[in-house]
């Protein structure tokens, strides 16, 4: 493996990294899911963001399906189940010009509903949205992806 040395330990193996490699925090990810609707309230979790939201998305209702925040280490694909049959995976994989790389698959049971990769803002956020949704009726589901480098 590149940029990194195999030490045998207690009859096992042990991945360090090579004297002067960097090792990268890992990244703090946010995965916001919202449904949108075409009328209706704003839940208050997500006022701070409901001018931001229309404008992006056009719809007037938004109500917090979910919100999970954790660490997601480099090179490694992690999966966040966003409900209703729907999950996200992540591979990051690097930093290019302060822009966070990773490989991105939004599914819906096993069908790949998006798989590509992105550069995202260190510090900012992607919207992914799941056309019409079937099961609210007039609306759509929103998936915020936000991560950051360094906190």
């Amino acid at each position: 493996m590149r940029g990194a040395v195999l030490a045998a330990v207690a009859g096992g193996f042990l991945l360090l990294p090579a004297a002067g490699a960097e090792v990268k925090p890992p990244l703090a990810v946010q995965i916001t899911t919202v449904r949108a609707t075409e009328d209706g309230t704003c839940d208050p979790q997500l006022e701070g963001m409901r001018l931001r939201l229309r404008k992006l998305a056009g719809y007037r209702g938004y109500q917090l399906l979910g919100d999970e925040r954790r660490r997601v280490a480099w090179r490694e694909t992690e999966e966040f189940d966003l409900g209703e049959g729907r999950s996200m995976l992540l591979l990051p994989k690097g930093m290019d010009d302060q822009r966070i790389v990773m490989q991105v698959r939004l599914l819906e049971g096993r069908r790949r509903l998006v798989d590509t990769n992105v550069r995202l803002i260190n510090g900012g956020t992607m919207v992914f949205g799941v056309g019409r949704d079937a099961r609210g009726g007039n609306g759509a589901v929103l998936i915020l992806l936000h991560a950051q480098q360094g906190n």
